[in-house]
């Protein structure tokens, strides 16, 4: 199973991690970067299905192809920030984390906008016809 796959990558980058912050410190951070790229090559790889999901639900459904890819950018935007955030708590960056945070969710809702608009555009369409 990929869980597994990628449950043992985490701990051999993290046991590779503390044994190299005691050996060579230096290298500990490019150990625990290049084992966070494989990390998510990996989950990328997963995603791939998620995707043709997506794909079948616009197809089935008929809603607009603009609408899904907003949702996913939004999806991609709280992964990376909640992805960015750790990391650099990881890294005793507490406060810089709390900004990425931040800057997130004003991303999230700049990309939510075009949503409500359509939505709001919907529900006066529908209040019309009554």
């Amino acid at each position: 199973m990929e869980l597994f796959r990628i449950i043992g990558i985490a701990i051999v980058t993290a046991l590779t991690v503390i044994i190299l912050k005691n050996v060579k410190p230096e290298l500990a951070f490019a150990a625990m970067l290049a084992g966070v790229i494989v990390l998510l090559v990996a989950a990328l790889d997963m995603m791939k299905e998620t995707f043709s999901v997506f794909d079948e639900l616009v197809a089935l459904t008929g809603i607009d192809n603009a609408v899904v890819k907003i949702l996913l950018k939004i999806i991609g935007v709280g992964y990376l920030t909640e992805f960015s955030a750790d990391l650099l708590n990881d890294f005793g960056s507490a406060s810089l984390a709390s900004k990425v945070e931040l800057c997130g969710k004003i991303t999230i809702l700049a990309l939510s906008l075009p949503i409500l608009r359509s939505l709001l555009a919907l529900i006066t369409d529908f209040l019309s016809l009554l």
